[in-house]
């Protein structure tokens, strides 16, 4: 029996329905992966499950005596508490039973009447305090706390003080404390840095509970789920197997899914022939054919199931920018700090004309400081830096605080650039999801992937010839995080990306930086240690092919041949359909030649072989349909 089952979930808004016959079951122990488009109702559905929204429809059950827990995307750090504190609140029911067996002792001294009924009440609290690891909840804290990166002084810091990044870490360690059966997760990566991702990553592959996770984070649902359900067009999918997996499955469908759609519609329109023939010869028996045929149709239209479309995703290009100098930027013993406190010091770097650097490291480093200080809205405390000559810098800062919460998106964008007319700026937001009455909307009631995407058109539309952009993919989708990535593949300037998300870099990094407490350290290949974690995965592949022995070297080589034959195969087929096809046309050809003569011998012979170029196309469609498959196995297979 699953832990957490969803049953018939619908959910509306107004006149929009944002999902509706919503089913899943999610077993114990299962690594669950919820994608889908910024918008679907993801983390909508996320707050049915927990009980925090209701649903119009349909019935969440959780298996008895279970519990669930969750890591907010956005929690509340308003608190006056300090980060120990706030991490605390895992063990709520610990910390009550503890404040009430302090209650009693207090009023064993107040109450000798009552002593024998309170000390009895105080033996069964504490046998119970006991069994769940009341005495050693508060040293399990400060043990996580401390692994995950924090210091014995952040534990008596203020929760609000702390990073994005930090908090998140913190919210990990509260969720991962309760001890929940089932994990639910919102966009857990966001603003951590990649030595916390690994450390999740790890984390989940020893958790006993379940996990339901939202996420984007390609490289991170690889590593960690084992299904993929699908949030699309108001409906559910589900993909065994990691992100990878998924997406190669939904190719295969898809494929599939045209070809049958493909080959429908020509069986449709050669048996429209035949009856659009039989109706030229206009006889009696010929009606009863014609009838025949219709219904055939209608079996085949029945049947006829349209490829599904993909979701609306934003579709741009930067324009091609002004050219800058070879040297773009500098960086000579920079230097800061906030008191008595160092960020970072003596960071030499030059980046020069058109190379895309991506700058890493662990949450507080000084990461975003450098972006602000390189945009001017910091100054250094040491050192110098120089922009080279003709820079235009576009900045996409990781939050997104110089939005205008009262402003519309319209207003805001013409605000922006009052050179542009409405209708052009109307344009532009089309190309990023904003139409009709959308842009209407005021900037404060957007969501974050929304804003993220206002962020983005007015960084395109700066004009800018160098990008200083500080995790651009946060609050994007996975369709809108790889838009961005070719958009940025086509870019002919200068980049500088600080980000996490390791499929982006991979991608598009020409150079990979580490900024740390020593300085600056650049990827070589020599490095390893900053190869590890970069790129993980593809070292350990690198390492294994090194001691491959010989019968792998015989296996690769047979795994080519094999490639080989199913190419060939592929190429065979696809000539014998061509050659049949070319045929049919030829029939097709002779037997309205042959009506016109009145010819009705001919014109049976001739039907006769169409029927058998009928049935030889299907069997071709279906061997070409089991090479396919075939060549692509051996083709994943020599890849890997």
């Amino acid at each position: 029996m699953g832990i957490l089952r969803a049953d018939n979930l619908q959910k509306s808004f107004g006149t929009r329905t944002l999902f509706r016959d919503v089913s899943f079951e999610i077993q114990p122990g299962e690594r669950v992966g919820l994608i889908g488009v910024n918008g679907s109702g993801k983390t909508t559905l996320f707050r049915i499950l927990l009980g925090k929204e209701r649903a119009d429809n349909g019935i969440v059950s959780l298996a008895p005596s279970a519990r669930i827990t969750e890591v907010e995307q956005r929690p509340d750090t308003a608190q006056d508490v300090d980060l120990f504190h706030f991490t605390l609140e895992a063990f709520s029911e610990l910390l009550e039973t503890e404040r009430t067996l302090n209650e009693i002792v207090s009023r064993i001294d107040r109450e000798p009447e009552q002593r024998s009924r309170l000390i009895a009440r105080q033996d069964v609290l504490l046998e119970t305090f006991d069994r769940r690891g009341g005495n050693t909840f508060r040293s399990r804290t400060r043990s996580a706390l401390l692994g995950l990166g924090f210091s014995e002084a952040d534990l008596v810091r203020p929760i609000g003080e702390f990073s994005g990044g930090q908090v998140s870490k913190a919210m990990l360690a509260r969720a991962i404390l309760t001890e929940a059966d089932i994990l639910l997760l919102d966009e857990p990566t966001n603003n951590l840095d990649v030595a916390a991702i690994r450390w999740l990553e790890e984390y989940l592959k020893e958790f006993r509970g379940a996990v339901l996770v939202v996420s984007h984070d390609r490289a991170f649902l690889d590593a960690t789920v084992t299904r993929i359900l699908e949030l699309s067009q108001g409906t559910i999918h589900s993909t065994p197997g990691n992100y990878t997996r998924y997406t190669e499955q939904k190719l295969s469908a898809r494929e599939r899914a045209e070809k049958l759609y493909f080959r429908q519609q020509k069986e449709i329109k050669r048996i429209e022939g035949i009856i659009a023939q039989q109706r030229r010869w206009n006889q009696e028996r010929n009606y009863v054919t014609i009838a025949s045929k219709q219904k055939q149709i209608d079996r085949i239209k029945a049947e006829m199931v349209p490829p599904e479309k993909d979701e609306k995703h934003i579709v741009f290009r930067f324009p091609e920018p002004k050219p800058t100098g070879n040297e773009v930027i500098e960086l000579r013993h920079l230097a800061k700090q906030y008191g008595d406190t160092p960020v970072f010091s003596d960071l030499d770097l030059m980046i020069r004309k058109g190379e895309c650097v991506c700058l890493i490291g662990e949450n507080g480093c000084g990461k975003s400081t450098l972006l602000k200080i390189l945009v001017g809205e910091e100054a250094p405390t040491g050192g110098t830096y120089r922009l080279g000559a003709g820079v235009r810098i576009g900045y996409y800062a990781q939050h997104t605080d110089d939005l205008h919460d009262e402003k519309t998106i319209l207003n805001e964008l013409y605000d922006t650039f009052p050179q542009m007319t409405p209708n052009e700026l109307r344009g532009y937001l089309g190309m990023f999801l904003f139409r009709g009455d959308d842009i209407e909307k005021e900037i404060g009631t957007l969501s974050g992937g929304e804003r993220a995407r206002i962020q983005l058109l007015k960084l395109v539309l700066s004009g800018a010839n160098v990008l200083l952009l500080d995790e651009p993919t946060n609050h994007l989708d996975i369709a809108s995080s790889e838009v961005l990535e070719h958009a940025l593949e086509q870019f002919e300037g200068t980049i500088l990306i600080v980000s996490h998300d390791r499929y982006l870099v991979n991608r598009l990094s020409d150079r990979v930086i580490l900024l740390s407490a020593e300085g600056l350290m650049e990827q070589t290949d020599e490095s390893e240690n900053l190869f590890d974690r970069i790129r993980p995965a593809q070292r350990t592949v690198r390492t294994e092919q090194k001691d491959r022995s010989e019968n792998h070297y015989l296996k690769q080589k047979e795994a080519k041949t094999a490639l080989l034959q199913a190419r060939q195969s592929l190429k065979r087929i696809e000539q014998e359909i061509e050659h049949n096809d070319a045929e049919r046309e030829q029939c097709q050809k002779d037997l309205l030649s042959a009506t016109e003569r009145g010819d009705y011998q001919l014109i049976q012979s001739i039907c006769d072989r169409l029927t058998v170029l009928q049935q030889k196309e299907t069997e071709l469609y279906e061997r070409l349909e089991t090479a396919e498959e075939a060549y692509n196995f051996f083709n994943r297979e020599e890849t890997k």
